[in-house]
């Protein structure tokens, strides 16, 4: 009798092997058939995130190694991550930097670039995937509204009205609203690094 079942165990663990290895062997054409799509996607996401903060100017990518962070010096002084940079020209002059940080939100990170003129002032931001907030709430970072108020302040010193700044926070997403505060925060700190 345990020959038998040691039979049936080994028959069975067999099949589930052959149903993972074709699942794998599946997931892996998926894979290879859209991750150049993938990618041309993100890259026109940060294009066009890139006209929008600053429009008419030419970027050039600085580089950032993997995993770089900077600590606001807000009072809540949180530690963002720096995804990419860029700077930022002109008419062949300076016109700032672009910086693409990914602050920790309510569900996740909230990728946003933000961008710092050559005196230190937000150009513009603009919030690319805040998917991982809560949809109705955290997620209304992307509108337009809400990016608006960033515009003409002295980058390092953005924060929600709660924390003594100017930003009015999205109702019922105050988490989110702080974490884009302390983004932009964080890229004008780099982009001053940078200068």
């Amino acid at each position: 009798m345990a020959g038998k079942q040691k039979n049936e165990f080994v028959q069975l663990g067999g099949i589930l092997c052959a149903i993972t290895l074709v699942v794998a062997l599946a997931l892996g054409a998926v894979n290879a058939v859209t991750v150049d799509k993938i990618a041309q996607i993100n890259q026109q996401k940060v294009e066009d995130s890139l006209e929008a903060v600053m429009p008419g100017a030419e970027s050039e990518a600085i580089e950032v190694a993997e995993g770089t962070t900077v600590t606001t010096e807000t009072k809540n002084a949180t530690s963002v991550e720096i995804l990419s940079a860029y700077k930022m020209t002109k008419d062949g002059a300076d016109a700032g930097y672009c910086v693409e940080v990914g602050p920790t939100g309510f569900g996740g990170a909230v990728d946003t670039m933000v961008g710092i003129d050559t005196e230190g002032n937000v150009t513009g931001i603009s919030v690319i995937s805040a998917a991982s907030e809560t949809p109705g709430l955290g997620a209304r970072a992307t509108e337009a509204d809400f990016q608006a108020q960033f515009a003409g302040l002295v980058g390092t010193e953005v924060a929600v009205e709660k924390d003594g700044g100017s930003i009015v926070a999205l109702t019922g997403a105050t988490i989110t609203s702080r974490c884009v505060s302390e983004g932009v925060a964080a890229a004008a700190l780099f982009a001053a690094q940078q200068g």
